[in-house]
């Protein structure tokens, strides 16, 4: 056990030590009763001296209960602990998973879900968080290594994926699915993904949505040293006019250090273009079709650099419980024996 606040004791020891010393004022002058005279024969009586002496036994003891209670108070207040000390590394790595929720990328996606969750739980401090977008931009979980929490939003984000991609292979795919498949998703799931992200201003606006997620990462400009990188999916395929083009998003992430690594199906749109884009802010392009494609991915981002972060934590765990236990019964005490000799 160790005190949290010794110095405490530095004041209880000597109130402890100079409160028997300390003279009170005795009253002499009477206030009840009558007065007695000749009081000298009573005094030197066998019985009186017994009574006197057992008045003085029980004073002297309950002054001493009455020490030992304050001196208690006062290693309470001293805050008897445990402290541990726990250290734990903290990897120097930001990671964000950015991606486009549009119908035609929900096959990509589904797949990223399945794969991003190795990455996550592999994870040893690093925070992560998503950002989706459409023709607009959500973050749906800030940089974090609330783990557990990320694992449940991309959970909630598979489950709408798959309601999406029903609907959307029903309509424009292999026919894979019937009306009553379509008849029954649930579209609270389906809607899921959309909350916030539709505009009438159009869709896909690809440019918007990774400079979106890239302000997202705090303290850009007072720690630039600090890896950072985005997961990207996205088919690439515009509809309508963003206020950032890929180009200008992916010069800001070159700007602020910040690699991309994407992921785009083989019907990316100005796929070589958009290759280009990525590769200059120091990160890869993946096509989802190329065998390993999502492997490579994963291993790319688990060779970035990483700086470790020693973080040091003191834990407290107040154990009063005993000299509670003690200064309750020596204050118990101290009243029975009080009361004896009317203290």
């Amino acid at each position: 056990m160790e005190l949290v606040f010794p110095w405490m004791l530095y004041i209880g020891i000597p109130v402890v030590l100079i409160l028997p010393f300390l003279g009170f004022k005795r009253r002499d002058k009477f206030t009840k009763g009558n007065k007695v005279a000749n009081t000298g024969f009573i005094e030197e009586t066998d019985l009186y001296k017994k009574l006197m002496n057992r008045y003085k036994i029980f004073s002297a003891v309950a002054l001493l209960f009455l020490l030992v209670a304050i001196g208690v108070s006062f290693v309470l207040m001293a805050r008897p602990s445990k402290i541990e000390t726990i250290t734990r590394e903290n990897r120097n790595r930001d990671i964000f998973l950015c991606m486009d929720i549009s119908s035609s990328v929900d096959e990509l996606n589904l797949a990223m879900c399945d794969e991003i969750r190795g990455v996550i739980k592999d994870l040893e401090g690093e925070r992560v968080g998503i950002s989706i977008f459409n023709a607009k931009s959500v973050l749906m979980v800030p940089l974090t290594t609330d783990y557990e929490y990320v694992l449940e939003i991309i959970d909630n984000l598979e489950a709408s994926f798959e309601e999406s991609f029903i609907m959307y292979d029903y309509y424009y795919g292999d026919g894979n699915y019937t009306y009553e498949d379509v008849a029954n998703i649930d579209y609270d799931l389906y809607n899921y993904k959309y909350e916030g992200t539709l505009s009438d201003e159009g869709s896909s606006f690809i440019g918007d949505g990774l400079a979106s997620c890239l302000y997202s990462f705090p303290d850009m400009e007072e720690d630039p040293d600090r890896t950072r990188l985005i997961i990207f999916t996205t088919d690439n395929e515009l509809n309508g006019t963003p206020l950032v083009t890929v180009d200008e998003a992916t010069d800001l992430c070159k700007k602020h250090n910040v690699k991309v690594f994407a992921i785009a199906p083989e019907n990316a749109v100005d796929e070589e273009s958009f290759k280009s884009n990525i590769e200059k802010t120091g990160g890869k392009y993946y096509r989802n079709t190329t065998p390993g494609a999502f492997d490579d991915l994963v291993k790319e981002i688990k060779k970035t650099e990483a700086s470790v972060i020693v973080e040091t934590k003191l834990l407290f765990y107040d154990q009063p419980q005993a000299l509670f236990i003690v200064l309750v019964a020596v204050l118990g005490v101290y009243f029975v024996i009080s009361r004896k000799v009317k203290l």
